[in-house]
């Protein structure tokens, strides 16, 4: 019996200190959010954010485009206007709204107060209380990708069919300082692409014939993008303001924390090296 117990409590012990550890690091983050929901004294804290007010419209496809330069007006107007197809139809106004109004909804679920500055040189020093939030740029981007369909038959043949599918990313770049740390310039991006079908209704000597259907992307979608771009972006601030009040608690992080804007809470915690993925990416 004894060559088995030893094991089996290290385990419980293990168990009980990750459970220990997980515990407190939603503790930390709970009570952050619920001293502010309550309205308590020590609810200080509070949220700068600089908005952009232009959008940066990139198409890399261009740059792919053999001789461009040596054509005509007319000719890079047309290569142009088949390669914006999005781009020329996306109201930038429009476009930032979505943006940023679903980014400072999403923050503002937290309950912490929120101060629009109209320029960055009037943003404050970053501090214990506050937090600042930075857009340093929105960039709509729109490009072309040579995609190929292709099988072989039981005989060893081979066929394929080439198109271009259409992509287009909100990309936003941030500044975000935590009390102590250097201003730091972070990434993040949200894509939606066109998709193919095809299904081959024949095949005759050297050619096959192939019934295709395109899933078309459009300005909504672009929109859609960024809509969807400020809520990631504003739910990613507040998990990464979560994380410093752990980290300002208890010296480390052991755990990432998913929060939840419609609940205003923490309630599913994944490993903090596993939480990359739900994070800004730093820009090197």
């Amino acid at each position: 019996m004894k060559r088995y117990r030893l094991p089996f409590l290290i385990i419980a012990l293990l168990t009980a200190l990750m459970a220990s550890s997980c515990s407190s690091d939603l503790h930390y983050a709970n009570a952050f959010l619920r001293k502010h929901k309550r309205g308590k004294s020590t609810a200080t804290e509070q949220i700068y954010v600089c908005l952009p007010k232009t959008v940066l419209h990139t198409n890399s496809s261009l740059n792919s485009v053999e001789d461009f330069n040596t054509l005509t007006v007319t000719e890079q107007d047309s290569i142009i206007a088949s390669l914006t197809n999005i781009l020329n139809r996306v109201n930038d106004s429009i476009f930032l709204a979505q943006f940023s109004q679903a980014m400072l909804f999403t923050i503002s679920q937290t309950n912490i107060p929120i101060v629009i500055v109209d320029d960055e040189s009037q943003l404050p020093q970053a501090s214990r209380d506050t937090l600042v939030l930075n857009v340093v740029q929105v960039e709509a981007e729109e490009f072309l990708e040579r995609s190929r369909s292709d099988f072989y038959t039981r005989n060893g043949y081979y066929y394929n069919y080439d198109y271009d599918l259409r992509h287009f990313s909100t990309n936003a770049w941030f500044e975000f300082d935590a009390p102590g740390a250097d201003t730091n310039l972070y990434f993040m991006n949200q894509e939606v692409m066109e998709d193919f079908r095809g299904t081959v209704v024949s095949l005759k000597g050297q050619q096959a014939k192939l019934n295709g259907t395109f899933n078309r992307i459009n300005v909504n979608d672009a929109y859609r993008t960024a809509r969807q771009l400020g809520y990631t972006c504003g739910t990613s601030y507040v998990e990464q303001i979560l994380l410093d009040q752990v980290k300002k608690n208890k010296g480390t992080n052991t755990w990432y924390m998913l929060y939840n804007p419609s609940s205003n809470d923490v309630n599913v915690m994944v490993d903090y090296e596993s939480g990359k993925e739900y994070r800004f990416t730093k820009v090197q």
